[in-house]
């Protein structure tokens, strides 16, 4: 029992003192979100030994006051004996801002010049990065607020280099503006949207890079248009047209060099048939089977390329797969994966080569014969 004497008494109330504030401080962090994730594979290859990849990652996020959320994570690493714990990037956002700070400085910069690159396709300059700079890969820290159809963006990265974007929906079109403070300052503007069945992107860049891609139908056909120039180089055009012919797809392309391709296409009960031939006297065959519990794809081309996959469901979550390529050298791979189910599978798989882990080229396996067994959580 608890004694109440004079002597005991205080001993007493700073233990119910104590407990209480560490059953508050207690309270505060259940209610945070805080949640386990993670993997495991373990395997053996007779040309490399044994090998282990353990990763478990922890992210926890807590509700702020006026609708804001703070959000962090923290894995920790262990790869054939070596552990390396790893932050995670950490954030406070809303519905419509948010502040960002990223662990590995990785993010693309405020500017967007990284996304619209990829939007302009073959204009690779068209947001004026002629410093060569990677400063879409070093971004540390990131803020945006969005109000009505507007977002206003802000990033620093390690360089110090700063970034300013703004996206505006202004119905119909969007816009998208981006300023990189580095060296003497850069800027580019992208419009996209669409006009009487005609989506188009417009684009422009403060090094003379200018785009303009256009795709609409007419009278069955798909028609597009690729015309730009980068950094003030002579202008290059692409326009392309495909059409229907019953169940076959016929495409044509042609440029300014009057380079041209010619392109077939069709399916029929399980198979899909493709072929390509260009101006240069290149083709390309390329033919999938989907038959029941088999899959299988074959191509081969002019420059005596080939390649063949092949994939068996047997049943009970058991699948066979079988590889074989030949380019710049022979690559061949054999394969049974077994489903445990709920994340877990074993795997047995024997290659020719390292190459095999291309994942254009099939399952991704490593060279030799090699057991592992792998799951998640």
């Amino acid at each position: 029992g608890i004694s109440w004497n004079a002597k005991h008494e205080g001993i007493s109330m700073k233990r119910i003192l104590l407990t209480s504030t560490a059953l508050v401080a207690f309270a505060g962090a259940a209610a945070a979100d805080v949640s386990l994730s993670g993997s495991a594979t373990f395997s053996y290859n007779d040309l490399t030994g044994f090998d282990e990849d353990v990763t478990i990652t922890a992210t926890g996020s807590q509700a702020l006051d006026n609708g804001f959320t703070a959000s962090a994570s923290l894995s920790l690493d262990y790869d054939s004996g070596v552990a390396a714990v790893t932050g995670g990037d950490v954030s406070v956002s809303s519905d419509s801002s948010s502040i960002t700070y990223y662990i590995d400085q990785d993010a693309t910069g405020a500017a967007l010049i990284g996304e619209h690159l990829d939007e302009m396709g073959g204009v690779a300059n068209i947001f004026g990065n002629v410093d060569d700079d990677p400063i879409d890969e070093l971004t540390a820290i990131m803020a945006s607020f969005t109000f009505g159809g507007t977002t206003v963006s802000a990033s620093v990265d390690t360089a110090d280099d700063y970034q300013l974007g703004v996206a505006a929906d202004l119905g119909g079109t969007s816009i998208a503006v981006g300023f990189d403070g580095a060296a003497a300052g850069e800027f580019g503007v992208l419009l996209s949207g669409g006009a009487s069945s005609v989506d188009y992107d417009i684009a422009f860049a403060s090094d003379d890079s200018y785009a303009i891609n256009a795709a609409t139908s007419a009278g069955g056909a798909d028609l597009t248009l690729n015309f730009g120039s980068v950094a003030g180089a002579d202008a290059t055009w692409e326009i392309g047209a495909s059409m229907p012919l019953g169940d076959a797809t016929v495409g044509i392309t042609f440029d300014e060099a009057s380079a041209w391709e010619v392109s077939l296409g069709t399916s029929m009960e399980g198979v899909d048939l493709g072929l390509t031939f260009d101006s240069a006297n290149a083709w390309e065959i390329e033919a999938g089977v989907s038959q029941g519990d088999l899959t299988a794809n074959i191509m081969f081309n002019s420059a005596d390329d080939v390649e063949l996959t092949a994939a068996y469901a047997m049943g009970n979550g058991l699948t066979a797969y079988v590889g074989y390529f030949d380019g710049s050298n022979v690559v061949t791979y054999v394969g049974a994966e077994y489903d445990l189910g709920n994340g877990a599978s074993v795997v047995v798989s024997n290659a020719s080569s390292d190459d095999a882990e291309d994942e254009e080229l099939g399952q991704e396996y490593v060279e030799g014969t090699t057991v592992s067994v792998s799951f998640s959580f």
